[in-house]
């Protein structure tokens, strides 16, 4: 007697194909940002990530002196700073050639005690000294010219 096993002719999906498929980007150091920091071989590593950004130099709206400013070390603050737009960030991802080890990506993000507190909302008080404070300061400062000038002037 032979048992048969039924075969099933369904295709079986590979969920983990996509994983498999993606190359594994090369991970660099800041002594290899350092090597690439001229107008013919520029990289740039922002949040974690490293781009090749040589042949983006000419397009890009603010120069290509402000890029190459930002090489040779993590750039991430000085490309934040600026305010780039969406498009912009996605438009980087296509310059994508590796990861930055020790950049922003392996790091948690830390919100600085500043920027914390500042988004605190004020008191009563402290939005009348932020109004007061400067008027009373030019009315004082407009009293002692007057007085000054008036001085002059009895002499």
């Amino acid at each position: 007697h032979t048992s048969s096993t039924p075969s099933c002719s369904w295709p079986v999906p590979n969920f983990m194909a996509d994983e498999q498929s993606k190359p594994q980007l090369a991970v660099y150091k800041i002594e290899d940002l350092k090597q690439h920091t001229t107008d013919k071989t520029c990289w740039l590593a922002v949040n974690g990530k490293v781009y090749d950004v040589t042949d983006f130099l000419e397009e890009h709206p603010g120069g290509y002196d402000i890029i190459l400013t930002s090489t040779g070390k993590d750039a991430t603050q000085d490309f934040e700073e600026i305010g780039h737009s969406n498009s912009a960030k996605r438009l980087l991802e296509k310059y994508l050639i590796g990861t930055y080890e020790g950049g922003e990506l392996d790091k948690p993000k830390i919100v600085s005690k500043i920027v914390a507190s500042s988004s605190k909302p004020m008191s009563s008080t402290a939005r009348a000294l932020n109004v007061m404070l400067p008027v009373a300061l030019l009315v004082v400062a407009v009293a002692v010219n007057f007085y000054l000038t008036r001085k002059q002037l009895q002499v």
